[in-house]
């Protein structure tokens, strides 16, 4: 629940990204607790997230029109990874982008292992 509040910053970013990215399918999953959003485009994404097929922002999972086997269970470990780290995920999930580069971030490590999802992108 101190995950839930602490994380309702990032949540409310999510809802307001799902608006946005013109959304038209919502349901809502028991476990992990999140809103999954389908999308019509990311039209507002840049840089290295410009090809995204689906991104968790908070407790919002948003899945776009690209998605590949297994990104929706890919997106649920970052749902665990917000609720294991409240308020301070972002943080920890861009130094580690900074740091590493987006695949080899640890955090992206876990969920493409945990749901061998596939990595599409320059490594």
């Amino acid at each position: 629940m101190i995950a839930l509040v602490f994380n309702l910053p990032f949540t409310l970013i999510g809802i307001i990204s799902a608006i946005f990215s013109l959304p038209y399918q919502i349901r809502i999953v028991k476990n992990p607790l999140s809103l999954v959003i389908k999308v019509r485009k990311f039209w507002w994404v840049f840089g290295y997230m410009k090809n995204a097929r689906a991104m968790t922002i908070g407790y919002i999972v948003l899945l776009g029109p690209r998605l590949l086997r297994n990104d929706l269970e890919h997106e649920f470990i970052h749902v665990k990874q917000f609720q294991k780290y409240p308020l301070i995920f972002p943080l920890l999930y861009f130094y580690e982008l900074l740091k590493n580069g987006p695949r080899k971030n640890r955090f992206e490590d876990e969920a493409y292992t945990l749901s061998r999802s596939i990595y599409e992108g320059s490594k």
